[in-house]
């Protein structure tokens, strides 16, 4: 439901009496009594508001929150509760488990699925005794705290007789969607409540409910069930003592340079019409193809090794004409959206006009942040020893890529690397977690041991932009020009090395200034310059450090702003 941008109508300040009436409301819903949790939520010192918000469909909604954090939202006369309330209230509603794998998936607008719920048992007690339209909570096998919260498609009784298919939680909000992200300077991550202990941690399970029977077609949706389907490395000794079905899938997985231009090909399918050209290369591939892509698929693993030997190959191609206009500019300015290949591609993702609920790639539904979820691991009590010898306490959450450096770093430190064969020995600790044998076993597999007994959460992060040839990132530079008849612009550069999306930060000036905005080119560089008529570099310095939370010292020219003047004495 708030997969997409929302409109606020209203935002006001509740009396004491109503907070009490809410808090009542509360408690007679649920069926709870006085509690510190309720405290926390509707306490005498919080700041309740009730906010109108529309949805993308027009639907009007009341959403009620608490120091600006998003804790209901009214829905045909119910109060749902948002994450941040089932973080606080645990027990609240009634929970139904599912895998890791799942949840990015449910952010993209996807309901649970029958088959992606984890039971504890096979009978049909495992359902529980629940009516459908009940209020469900989501959380993970890794993790007892929410991460969506929806209504119940059937009932317990028609779950079980459903077999196996079709949809078990229709999604209304989804941890990292628009609601969870209503207030950015308040926004929370998910907080870690222990992994639930009757529950198998395993990543087999069935695939999220597609159609029995689906045309054969070459695109990125094939490709990315076949790499969900399997996270197997290929290695000769593992694929050897997998089973028959499991080889198969090793050796079909998919080779990064025929999904890179599936990719592309969805995009242009789904946007080629909307795209305003000419449109620079170096903002096309990030902003249109690069979130078709699966996570874990870049261009250095494919054949190109470079974005522009890629969009130099589909010039040739003739899909796509690039021009140079300056050195080291350049600008696509044609598509052929009747090219062969673009019309035979089918694309994997549709555009749906009249359902909110699943994700709309055609249409331009941007955050103001552009964000991304990355999957995160916490140390625990198995492998504490051993990241607490590198000064790592339990409970740390780290992406991939750092526990990684730390494995790498811990390995190195201890001489564990067998120079002959490129092993690792097992020392101690390692083999407390990773068992007693083997005793030597690739760092890559030790990696994956490692991330297996780590505890698994996610994580919302804004999209920064590329850094310098030093590794730091750009400074935004905020100046004033003048222009034809003595009139002064504001300029403003390097947002996107910030993971700001330019074109919403543009309408926010606009709005905000009452002036008009435009992109103009930067001699001797490859990024854009925002523009905005009259000097506002006041307005722009305080949108970025408040709505945008970008540090003082990374933004420079306040000094240009205009000076107000002085009231004179009477």
């Amino acid at each position: 439901m708030f997969v997409k941008p929302f409109r606020v109508k209203s935002n006001i300040l509740v009396t004491g009496s109503e907070r009490k009436r809410l808090k009542q409301r509360v408690q007679t819903q649920f069926g709870l009594g006085e509690s510190s949790a309720l405290s926390e939520l509707f306490g005498n010192k919080c700041k309740v508001c009730m906010v109108k918000i529309t949805t993308h469909s027009e639907t009007q909604l009341t959403v009620i929150t608490s120091e600006k954090r998003p804790i209901f939202f009214d829905l045909d006369g119910r109060l749902i509760p948002t994450v941040y309330t089932l973080w606080v209230c645990v027990d609240m509603v009634p929970h139904f488990t599912t895998h890791p794998a799942v949840l990015p998936k449910l952010a993209n607008g996807a309901d649970l699925m029958i088959p992606g719920v984890v039971r504890r048992g096979s009978d049909i007690k495992s359902w529980g005794n629940y009516r459908k339209d009940d209020i469900i909570a989501v959380n993970l096998t890794s993790n007892k705290a929410a991460i969506g919260v929806g209504l119940l498609a059937h009932s317990s009784d028609d779950l079980y007789m459903c077999g196996g298919h079709g949809v078990a939680v229709r999604m209304l909000h989804v941890f990292g969607d628009k609601l969870w992200g209503m207030e950015p300077s308040v926004c929370q991550q998910v907080p870690l409540l222990g992994e639930l202990q009757s529950v198998p941690k395993t990543e087999d399970f069935p695939p999220l409910g597609a159609p029995e029977t689906q045309p054969e077609v070459t695109n990125v949706k094939a490709l990315i069930q076949q790499l969900d389907a399997t996270e197997i490395k290929d290695d000769k000794n593992q694929v050897e003592s997998l089973p028959e079905t499991e080889k198969e899938e090793v050796e079909s997985k998919p080779e990064p340079d025929k999904i890179i231009k599936s990719a592309f090909l969805n995009a242009i399918k789904l946007h080629g019409k909307k795209i305003t050209l000419p449109i620079l290369t170096s903002t096309f591939y990030p902003q249109y193809v690069q979130p078709e892509l699966p996570e874990g698929i870049e261009m250095k693993h494919s054949t190109y090794k470079k974005v522009g030997n890629f969009l130099k190959k589909m010039s040739e191609d003739g899909i796509i004409q690039i021009k140079e206009e300056k050195k080291g500019i350049e600008k696509i300015v044609s598509i052929a959206i009747d090219h062969p290949d673009v019309i035979t591609f089918y694309p994997y993702k549709v555009k749906k006009n009249d359902n909110e609920d699943g994700p709309d790639e055609g249409t331009s539904s941007t955050p103001l942040l552009l964000t991304k979820m990355v999957e995160m691991y916490a140390v625990n009590d198995v492998t504490e020893k051993l990241f607490g010898s590198m000064g790592i306490p339990n409970g740390r959450a780290m992406d991939g890529s750092q526990v990684r450096n730390s494995l790498k770093d811990y390995v190195g430190r201890n001489k564990l690397i067998d120079p002959s064969t490129k092993m690792v020995k097992l020392d101690e600790t390692l083999m407390k977690i990773c068992g007693s044998e083997p005793q030597e076993i690739p760092l890559p597999d030790l990696m994956d041991r490692i991330q297996h007994c780590m505890t698994n959460t996610f994580e919302m992060r804004s999209q920064k932009g590329p850094v310098n040839k030093q590794g730091k990132r750009a400074i935004i530079h905020l100046t004033t020009a003048t222009r034809t008849g003595n009139k002064k612009v504001t300029l403003i550069s390097n947002l996107e090395d910030y993971g700001v999306n330019v074109t919403e930060f543009a309408k926010e000036v606009k709005l905000g200034a009452a002036a008009s905005t435009t992109m103009t080119e930067v001699p001797g560089t490859k990024g854009e310059q925002l523009q905005v008529q009259g000097n506002h570099i006041k307005l722009v310095y305080e949108l970025l450090i408040g709505k945008y939370q970008i540090p003082k010292a990374c933004i420079t020219g306040l000094e240009f702003a205009k000076q107000q003047k002085k009231k004179k004495k009477t």
